[in-house]
């Protein structure tokens, strides 16, 4: 994988600098923008879909080059590229109390918020942020499947025309070191 980080000012401007890392799997572009008295943004930008160590190569590049006393927020775009996410996703709403299975969405409450506090509440999904505190999660377009064709564990208590989610699209804000 190479890992680039670009660094902007603004959505669409001439990056600032650029870096790379090489690694095994397929390139990640990492744009940074910084307007003056916002908090940084930056976007993950993958050109496949990433495994979870690719993913962790990725975040560590650019929590390497964010300001460590400021909070920062990181867009991944669409869970659906982060396979091992979209799974995580799928087997914490699994077994949430609060999800109806059969109508593919919480009890109560809207989808994006529900899946952004399953995300938020996973220790898993927050051991990719290191020594960062994960300030908040925020989640859109959320998107359900069958059970039958997601990556679950055989034997689940749950039918395979049961509905859970597996995509949205996915933005953090870390607080500083």
């Amino acid at each position: 994988m190479i890992v680039t980080l670009l660094l902007a000012t603004t959505v669409g401007a001439t990056p600032l600098s650029e870096s790379s890392v090489a690694t095994a799997d397929c390139a990640v572009r990492i744009e940074a923008y910084a307007d003056e008295g916002r908090r940084p943004y930056y976007r993950l930008r993958p050109d496949c879909a990433l495994s979870r160590a690719a993913t962790m190569t990725a975040l560590d590049a650019l929590r390497a080059s964010a300001p460590p006393s400021r909070e920062i927020s990181i867009g991944f775009g669409r869970i659906v590229r982060y396979p091992w996410l979209s799974s995580l996703l799928a087997r914490e709403a699994s077994s949430a109390p609060g999800w109806d299975a059969a109508r593919g969405r919480p009890q109560q409450g809207h989808e994006n918020a529900f899946v952004a506090r399953l995300l938020e509440r996973s220790p898993e999904f927050g051991a990719l942020f290191g020594e960062r505190r994960l300030a908040s999660v925020l989640v859109e377009k959320v998107l359900v499947k069958p059970a039958s064709e997601l990556d679950l564990p055989e034997g689940a208590p749950f039918s395979a025309s049961a509905r859970f989610p597996f995509d949205a699209q996915l933005w953090v804000v870390l607080g500083p070191r």
